[in-house]
């Protein structure tokens, strides 16, 4: 009885033992299996995609999970250099290239009769390859090449070669090997896509005739619908370029007349539009453009088609007010459409026609500063038509206006300048141009523009070189800088009695009172009160300023510093109070005044306005980045604000920053940000152009920075 419960009581333990024996064993298989299930899954995903799709993510993500327990837990098993090949096959397409290399090459020299060793020489390759390890990568496609691998392999290996060439804009390199695919070494399948491929990579050259031939070559290798389309809408574009648009546009009809490419009618039907004007038959385009914006089907289409149809009656029909109802209307079709910055930026063109277009009755009451401010406009005007409009006759015109209408305005010679200009460009006549120049030396010999003028004509430096007011400073700076006060105050002087009218008067009355506390009486009261009577008489000019730096006679100006140097002082102070001065710096000096007023305080002393609330950007040139060392700022929003100057086009001229925040990058990268900026400045008051504003720029934290 007694060994009997013996036997049993031993039975057991052994089939204990033996259970528990096979366990790590299930659990090894069963994690490997894991990993090969969730590998297999993403490898199919991958092929039935009939692209080398990179960071397919999850299933690649769980094959490298369980392949690295297989790898850390039970090494030297049965299933190893399966685990190693899919760690290298997964970390290559979730872009770990370095990882991948690494496992390829250990399964290589561990396993050298492994099963996987062709695929991952290939993949060792391509990881090199995409590592941008390129020499390393050749040689070990060179030695694909030259050894006795299955043909699969090595079309592999040359579709790899080839699309790395081609992203990398070496065309004439990848169609090398993409030819190898198509002629020998691919399937029909691999055959079609490399010779997309070729066909693209001339496009992209401009070989246009080569792609149009590669493209129809497509259509015989049984495309699917997308390759299809692909390959007809590219042939029609290449038979555009090369002047064959009848050709161009049977090949868009016949991608119209198949039902399966219904979706796309709108955009055909432009590429047939296109095809029309350029076969200079205009009203059928446009006929075309007005059935797409009607239909209202695709706006993106509809947007295209109003921003060409603005294009026709601008260019074509010179229906400028048409034309910008069609450039108005992209946007409100669609503000995020591709030529909508374009269209907005030629309708404010159009707009500023109005504003430009104002003319002056001169009489006896007219001041000059009114002739000056006429002559500048008619001036901007004969500019938009140059360089906005296109209509280089139109401006010639409006140029020769300024000239013969105000002769007496200061930017008449400039006028003369940019007329000659124009017949040199346009009208290729250099007899006129030179002439026009000739004239404005005898008209005008003490202007301002002279020496451009004369620049021009290769008279510098000759006996014509003479009788203008910068002349005269260059010869008192010289003598400045050879210590002969005596000479240099003659010639500033000489500018002072002979050039009002010039633009250098001023500096010349202001360099005679700088002689005179330099070199002359250094300290004198008489300096301080002439420095007083210069502000007093010129106010509002750049020498003004630096008369009163010499002064100190404007509160504004240092009040203005104290806001400033407070702002970037004082960081511990939340952003969200931009303006707060604390009390101990209210009592530095009687000359405090209200921060915030301090912005509307021009460096001149000035009072100055806000931009007018319909004067916005019409788009920035610079793109921003919100850089690194703001990322912790415990704001969301900041209000910057700027003293900005605008020329007549909308661009900004000059710019300050008047509240810099503490963190220096991100001053310098909002300044580079409105510098770039292009206002809307058709409904902008003519007197404010050029003048400087108070424009305050909303900046809102990016969501992903906020804590």
């Amino acid at each position: 009885m007694f060994g009997l419960r013996y036997l049993r009581n031993f039975t057991t333990a052994i089939v204990i033992i033996i259970i528990f024996s096979f366990i790590p064993g299930c659990v090894y298989y069963n994690t490997f299996y894991n990993a090969e299930k969730a590998f297999n899954r993403a490898e199919k995903g991958r092929k039935s995609s009939n692209k080398n799709v990179r960071g397919l993510g999850g299933d690649y993500k769980i094959a490298i999970e369980k392949s690295l327990k297989v790898i850390d837990n039970y090494p030297n098993t049965k299933w190893y250099d399966d685990a190693l090949y899919i760690l290298g096959i997964s970390y290559f397409y979730t872009g770990q290239y370095l990882k991948a290399e690494r496992r390829l090459r250990e399964l290589l020299v561990n396993y050298p009769e492994s099963k996987y060793i062709d695929e991952s020489n290939l993949y060792l390759a391509k990881s090199k390859l995409l590592d941008n390890e390129i020499e390393d990568a050749i040689v070990l496609f060179e030695d694909i090449f030259k050894k006795d691998y299955d043909k699969e392999f090595k079309a592999e290996a040359a579709m790899a070669i080839g699309e790395y060439h081609f992203s990398n804009k070496n065309y004439k390199k990848a169609k090398q090997y993409f030819l190898e695919i198509r002629d020998s070494l691919g399937t029909d399948k691999e055959a079609l896509k490399v010779q997309i491929y070729i066909a693209d990579g001339n496009y992209n050259q401009f070989k246009f005739s080569d792609a149009l031939g590669a493209y129809l070559q497509i259509l015989g290798m049984n495309p699917d619908k997308l390759q299809k389309y692909h390959a007809l809408f590219r042939a029609a574009d290449c038979s555009y370029k090369l002047q064959r648009i009848n050709d161009g546009m049977d090949y868009i009809n016949t991608l119209m007349e198949e039902e399966i490419y219904f979706d796309s009618l709108s955009v055909l039907k432009l590429k047939v539009a296109e095809g029309y004007e350029l076969d200079e038959d205009v009203q059928a385009a446009e006929e075309i453009y007005k059935d797409i914006i009607n239909e209202e089907v695709d706006k993106r289409s509809s947007a295209k088609a109003s921003y060409r149809l603005g294009l026709i009656y601008q260019f074509d029909y010179d229906d400028l007010v048409k034309a910008k109802e069609y450039y108005d209307n992209v946007g409100q079709i669609s503000r995020g459409a591709e030529d909508a910055k374009d269209a907005l930026q030629r309708s404010s063109d159009i707009g500023k026609l109005e504003i430009f277009g104002k003319t002056i009755e001169i009489d006896s009451t007219t001041t000059q500063s009114e002739i000056d401010a006429a002559a500048l406009t008619q001036y901007y005007l004969s500019e938009l038509y140059w360089f906005k409009l296109n209509k280089p006759d139109t401006a010639i015109l409006e140029m020769q206006y300024l000239i013969d209408s105000f002769p007496i305005a200061y930017d008449v010679p400039r006028a003369m300048i940019a007329l000659s200009q124009m017949y040199r460009d346009y009208k290729q006549d250099t007899v006129i141009a030179d002439s026009i120049l000739e004239e404005a030396l005898v008209k005008y010999p003490n202007s301002d523009f002279t020496p451009d003028v004369l620049e021009i004509l290769g008279l510098l430096g000759t006996v014509s070189d003479s009788g203008y007011a910068l002349l005269n400073i260059h010869k008192a700076e010289k003598f400045i800088e050879q210590e002969e006060i005596d000479s240099a105050r003659y010639y500033y002087q000489y500018v002072v009695d002979n050039y009002e009218e010039s633009n250098f008067y001023l500096q010349a009355r202001f360099a005679l009172i700088w002689l005179t506390e330099t070199f002359e009486s250094p300290g004198d009261s008489s300096v301080y009160f002439a420095y007083t009577e210069f502000l007093d008489s010129f106010p509002n000019n750049d020498w003004a300023r630096e008369a009163r730096k010499k002064t100190s006679a404007s509160s504004h100006v240092s009040s203005r510093q104290n806001v400033q140097d407070t702002i970037q002082e004082n960081e511990g102070e939340p952003w969200g109070d931009q303006f707060k001065l604390d009390s101990k710096e209210k009592e530095k000096s009687d000359e405090y005044i209200d921060p915030m007023a301090g912005i509307y305080i021009s460096i001149d002393g000035d009072s100055i306005l806000n931009v007018d609330k319909d004067v916005k950007p019409s788009r920035f040139t610079e793109e921003f980045e919100f850089p690194v060392e703001a990322y912790t700022v415990d704001w969301r929003q900041y209000d910057f604000y700027f003293q900005i100057k605008l020329d007549f086009s909308g661009e900004v001229e000059d710019y300050r920053l008047m509240n810099p925040t503490p963190i220096e990058e991100l001053n310098i990268r909002i300044e580079r940000y409105i510098a770039g900026a292009e206002f809307e400045v058709s409904t902008m008051p003519l007197e404010q152009q050029g003048k400087w504003q108070v424009y305050k720029y909303r900046f809102t934290k990016p969501r992903e920075f906020n804590q």
